[in-house]
């Protein structure tokens, strides 16, 4: 049955789980067809991956290559980002930007985050608890939250944000499958505009500094040797923009849509808020922004048995070993006395781990609970929703949700 799988249709992209079943159950060390693609599914093999960072490395792989690399380098910067780096660079780079969004730095922003999505609520349901109405929540909501905290935190201005959201969407086109040379070269245009743009800020935060991230970088130091490099400035904000807001948006939708399928549990988490934060990691666990990411192998190896050649690249699919029985019991159901909920693989794990899973986490609770708050008996708006999803290979969104409360 496996040899009928293409992980590129459309059809397996809207459901990917019974696939991603069939491939734990019957050849969890797949070989994509015609490629020299390996796609791992299981929890702990992908574990095994992700231990392993002098064997799987990370770097080029089929989804960062192609005919526009000339455009970075002649017309902009090379696309190596160090937050893609391998140990040891990688985590001197991550120094140099984890305090700011790990639970504890994220807390910095929590006002301003709290004031976001205060003025977001308000516009489409008045101030206060409101009575009643209806709302597309991806648009009014989950999409401009994440965006805008993310460029207050790194340092652009406000007005900005749909320029930005541009150069965002153009970011994650590549993530979708594969691409035509015209869009290769239409997606490196518009990187690189965004890298002069980046450039540009540095340039005045230099002059003007803030509390920003980009402030921060440019005063930061590489193990205390020597400063950052534009080059590496503009690449790890160019990351940090795009992690700071597509998937956050995708986890906000994904959770209200997993919550508001089951009354049971929406009425359970509404009275008990301390259920909040659990609910969460399920959510995360059941529908990851990021389906799976690659790694380039550096010497022959094996993955469970199966021989892999240095040069192949390893697919790790985190939102199947998320699924996987084996680690977590009834995985296609959220359970809130789940005790491992936190070892599940949205942000991925280990030293590669996403530097911006606190801000995400802090985001996603604040905007839950605000919205348990101000939006009563909320639901999906029946005969609205189709809950089809973007299509594409690595990430996992909503392409709507329409809700209704009072």
């Amino acid at each position: 049955m496996t040899d009928d799988i293409n992980l590129y249709s459309p059809e397996i992209q809207e459901d990917w789980y019974p696939t991603y079943r069939l491939l734990r159950d019957e050849e969890p060390v797949y070989q994509m067809p015609g490629t020299n693609i390996f796609v791992v599914t299981r929890y702990h093999d992908v574990l095994h991956v992700l231990r392993h960072q002098e064997i799987f490395r990370t770097g080029a792989t089929a989804a960062r290559t192609g005919v526009a690399r000339e455009v970075y380098e002649t017309k902009g910067w090379p696309r190596v980002t160090p937050l893609s780096t391998n140990p040891p660079e990688h985590r001197q780079f991550r120094d140099t930007v984890d305090h700011y969004f790990d639970s504890e730095g994220s807390k910095h922003w929590q006002t301003f985050i709290e004031s976001t999505i205060s003025d977001l609520i308000d516009k489409f349901a008045g101030p206060g608890i409101s009575s009643g109405g209806t709302v597309e929540i991806v648009e009014a909501f989950a999409l401009p939250l994440p965006v805008q905290a993310i460029t207050r935190i790194l340092g652009f201005p406000a007005q900005d944000i749909p320029q930005l959201k541009k150069w965002s969407s153009a970011w994650v086109l590549p993530f979708s499958g594969p691409l035509s040379v015209e869009q290769e070269f239409w997606v490196a245009e518009q990187i690189v505009e965004f890298q002069h743009y980046i450039y540009a800020t540095i340039e005045q935060k230099r002059q003007h500094p803030g509390d920003d991230v980009i402030s921060g970088l440019i005063n930061a130091t590489y193990n205390g040797e020597r400063p950052l490099s534009d080059h590496e400035i503009i690449t790890i904000v160019d990351h940090l923009y795009i992690g700071g807001n597509e998937t956050t948006t995708f986890a906000i939708t994904s959770a209200l849509w997993i919550l508001l399928r089951q009354p049971d549990l929406y009425a359970r988490v509404r009275e008990d808020r301390s259920l909040v934060e659990q609910f969460i990691e399920e959510a995360l666990r059941l529908e990851s922004p990021t389906q799976g990411l690659y790694r380039v192998v550096a010497t022959d190896t094996e993955i469970n048995g199966v021989a892999i050649a240095k040069g192949a690249t390893v697919h790790i699919r985190y939102a199947a070993a998320n699924r996987d029985e084996r680690m977590f019991p009834n995985a296609d159901e959220v359970d809130l006395e789940r005790k491992n909920s936190k070892r599940h693989m949205a942000f991925s794990l280990g030293e590669h781990h996403c530097p911006g899973s606190g801000l995400s986490r802090l985001e996603q609770s604040l905007a839950l609970n605000a919205i348990l708050d101000r939006l009563p008996n909320l639901r999906l708006a029946p005969n609205k929703n189709d809950f089809s999803h973007m299509p594409g290979f690595v990430l996992r969104a909503l392409n709507e949700l329409h809700l209704e409360w009072g």
